[in-house]
């Protein structure tokens, strides 16, 4: 068997920037663990949303996180704004080459804005161009908003799985959604 790269430790494309209008996605640091404890803090809600947050989010376990989405085989940006630099939040992808999960968390100050989706559609044209056949995602049946954002960036929603978040409590529902760049693959829904 062959020992293959993943495709985004591609050589060259080590430290990616990826730019919008609004946005500029940088790769996402060790420092920017104060801007996310600063928007989460102790947004109960919003940690919910997340995969692998601790609640309260604080600087040590926004240090972890980052820590655990920066290693090898995984690729993660800040989420910033081109006019003031602000910090919005986080996108990255990672896993299988040909078919990488993805996901993003916006700050309560921002949601509703289109961040987001555009931060999302700068992640698919990034993933595509590194030669991955698709993305896959997962939200929580009780958070609509991101799956309206997969949806307009042409996600098709595939079904119900089980995941393990023992931050939420261990064994929970997600809703799992495919885009396939090759195809134009029909959805299921159920979520």
């Amino acid at each position: 068997m062959r020992n293959r790269l993943s495709v985004w430790e591609t050589p060259g494309m080590a430290d990616p920037m990826l730019r919008s209008s609004r946005l500029a996605l940088r790769p996402l640091r060790m420092e920017d663990a104060e801007h996310l404890a600063v928007l989460l803090g102790d947004d109960r809600d919003a940690i919910l949303q997340m995969s692998h947050m601790p609640y309260p989010c604080t600087p040590a376990s926004a240090r972890d996180w980052i820590a655990l989405r920066t290693g090898p085989g995984a690729t993660m940006f800040a989420i910033t704004r081109v006019n003031d630099g602000a910090f919005l939040g986080a996108i990255g992808f990672g896993g299988l080459p040909e078919m990488p999960g993805v996901g993003y968390w916006i700050g309560r100050p921002y949601w509703n804005q289109g961040y987001a989706t555009e931060a999302l559609q700068l992640v698919i044209a990034y993933a595509r161009r590194l030669g991955a056949k698709g993305l896959q995602a997962e939200t929580f049946p009780e958070n609509p908003a991101s799956a309206r954002v997969l949806t307009k960036c042409g996600f098709k929603e595939r079904g119900i799985g089980r995941r393990n978040y023992p931050a939420r409590g261990g064994l929970v529902r997600v809703c799992v959604h495919i885009l396939h760049f090759a195809t134009h693959d029909v959805g299921l829904t159920g979520c």
